[in-house]
């Protein structure tokens, strides 16, 4: 070594650099940060209401495989994505659905939806509500669809 350059001495067990506490302390924070950054839903309204939503944005772009991912295991099983498809065909004329409430109780919800579609033939653009009923099934929300 040269002149008065300073040689850092051994780290002590149980002690930590300052520069190690320093990065400890950014990175918990970076990561505090990005977990208040998060929108979790924690009822089963909002659960529900954001699955149903994004089942629906998966019919409007015509996504019929991953939108059967929301139906419950037993409908997967006993239907394939041909079932599915032909049941979910007028999709194609929506231009617009959206959640509008939903109401839950115990392990069932309902779930109100209000789609804007065109009409066949005339071309105009009508609105009608729906209503899906969603299940728990082993902790986890799904559209129940017979």
């Amino acid at each position: 070594m040269e002149g008065n350059a300073v040689r850092p001495g051994p780290v002590s067990p149980g002690r930590t650099s300052r520069s190690a506490r320093r990065t400890a302390l950014v990175a918990t924070c970076a990561l505090l940060a990005a977990c208040a950054g998060m929108d979790t839903p924690k009822t089963p309204e909002e659960i529900v209401a954001q699955r149903a939503q994004a089942r629906l944005d998966l019919l409007l772009a015509g996504n019929f495989e991953k939108s059967m991912n929301y139906t419950t295991p037993a409908y997967r099983t006993g239907r394939g994505i041909t079932s599915y498809t032909r049941r979910h065909a007028g999709t194609s004329s929506w231009n617009k659905a959206e959640v509008s409430s939903v109401t839950c109780e115990s392990d069932r919800c309902e779930v109100a939806i209000e789609v804007t579609y065109q009409t066949f033939g005339s071309g105009f653009e009508n609105t009608r509500s729906r209503e899906e009923r969603w299940i728990r099934v082993d902790g986890s929300w799904y559209v129940y669809l017979k």
